[in-house]
């Protein structure tokens, strides 16, 4: 009876192990759905990262295809122009690093006051001043003297010129929420900031974010040409050639 319960114990354990095999089997449908499914996955990441490779890469042409709502096309070439000037500017000031590092070393030199008064100066100052980009408001002479001090100029001009609201939020629209252009602008558009307070926003920005033009022009109009602009008195509307 013993040798019954044994033999009937060992069939029935033998048909338990056929069953689990039998539901553990992947059938060929299965496996092949199983491996299109990884196709599409990898097909999809490559897509993205295809697509993200295309934004990068220091190339004006991507303020002509996003940003074109933001201003008119013959300002649009100005403003590649003026990052071309800058751009020259930084890489002769800074010679023995990259142009993106050179951005930063320029925040930082401009945050503690160490560039001159000459250094923002260049031939495309009146059509920047020019260009729909700007706001004016009156300086106070309790704010002259202040803001003489923040920027260590011995004059301010005694009207304030910063970038308007309007177009800073167009070109914020085009920057990723993260990054420390984008902020800076929409502070700069709403407040007055010290050069101090920009650079910790606009630190931030890394030097991978400055192959999107438009984090570069956000440093070359909000705080090259925005210091320009008020530190000197370049008036509006003068005719050049």
């Amino acid at each position: 009876m013993g040798v019954d319960f044994l033999c009937e114990n060992r069939q029935q354990k033998a048909i338990f192990n056929l069953w689990r095999n039998f539901h553990c089997v992947k059938f060929p449908q299965q496996i092949i759905a199983n491996a299109l499914a990884t196709i599409l996955k990898k097909l999809l990441f490559i897509s993205f990262l295809i697509i993200s490779g295309c934004k990068s890469g220091i190339d004006s042409t991507s303020f002509d295809k996003s940003s074109k709502e933001c201003i008119e096309k013959e300002q649009r070439e100005i403003l590649e122009k003026a990052v071309e000037l800058f751009e020259t500017r930084i890489k002769e000031k800074y010679p023995e690093i990259s142009v993106e590092a050179a951005y930063f070393e320029f925040i930082s030199d401009w945050s503690n006051k160490k560039l001159p008064v000459d250094f923002f100066q260049d031939s495309l100052e009146l059509k920047i001043r020019n260009l729909n980009v700007w706001t004016e408001s009156t300086r106070s002479e309790k704010d002259m003297e202040l803001e003489k001090q923040l920027f260590n100029v011995a004059s301010m001009n005694p009207i304030r010129v910063k970038l308007n609201q309007e177009f800073s939020n167009c070109l914020s629209e085009k920057i990723d929420w993260r990054i420390g252009t984008r902020s800076f602008l929409l502070f700069n558009s709403k407040y007055r900031i010290s050069p101090k307070i920009a650079k910790k926003r606009l630190n931030w920005t890394s030097e991978y974010d400055l192959k999107e033009f438009e984090n570069r022009l956000t440093i070359v109009l909000g705080v090259y040409y925005q210091t320009m602009f008020n530190i000197k008195n370049t008036v509006a509307n003068t005719v050049y050639n």
